[in-house]
């Protein structure tokens, strides 16, 4: 937090840390967004705690492996996909178009860490889909965009033993077939994440 207030960049706890937060389970892995360089904060940060980072410069993100765990370190941004299955096209943007741009409505919920006050965000109802023990996409192109995602609803149902909410299940039996646009290796990896 000290090297985002230094730098005058607002910094961000979001998506599966703040549903677990709000599920009073353990959070081991904390996703943190920046609205500027994550790249320059996660940089800084390693250097001061010796920490592993991992750079991902094409998606503004990083990831910092401590002694504590890990940290995955994200500049706010807006997606486009250029056609289904292609890896999004990033922008850097402000933390409303960064949770626009996420999987779940349980995810898209986000806590302001600086400045203070700390202010609790959910623009699209995460906290009442955490309630209703519901898995809900954002928008209706959602698995078109990201194929991987339909993967994904079933395994976070799984694991946290929520029903994929009616209208996300019509979604994902029409959008499949975008499955075949997915790379190997993109699917190999979730349904390692599947498996585990």
């Amino acid at each position: 937090m000290e090297t985002c207030a230094s730098r005058g960049y607002p910094l961000f706890a979001v998506g599966g840390a703040i549903r677990d937060l709000l599920l009073g389970r353990s959070v081991t892995d904390l996703d943190l967004v920046v609205e500027g360089p994550a790249m320059e904060v996660a940089a800084a940060v390693a250097s001061a705690c010796r920490a592993r980072l991992v750079a991902h410069p094409r998606f503004g993100t990083a990831s910092l492996q401590t002694a504590a765990g890990r940290v995955d370190l994200v500049t706010a941004r807006s997606e486009r996909y250029p056609h289904p299955g292609a890896l999004p096209v990033v922008e850097p943007a402000g933390i409303e178009d960064d949770l626009a741009r996420r999987d779940f409505t349980i995810h898209a919920m986000a806590v302001r860490l600086w400045p203070e006050p700390d202010e609790f965000l959910d623009p699209f109802g995460g906290r009442a889909d955490l309630e209703a023990r519901l898995i809900r996409v954002l928008h209706d192109a959602s698995f078109r965009d990201d194929a991987t995602r339909a993967l994904r609803a079933f395994r976070y149902a799984a694991r946290l033993d929520f029903a994929v909410e009616p209208h996300t299940l019509d979604l994902v039996r029409r959008d499949a077939v975008y499955l075949r646009r997915i790379s190997p290796a993109r699917l190999r990896r979730e349904f390692a994440l599947i498996f585990e």
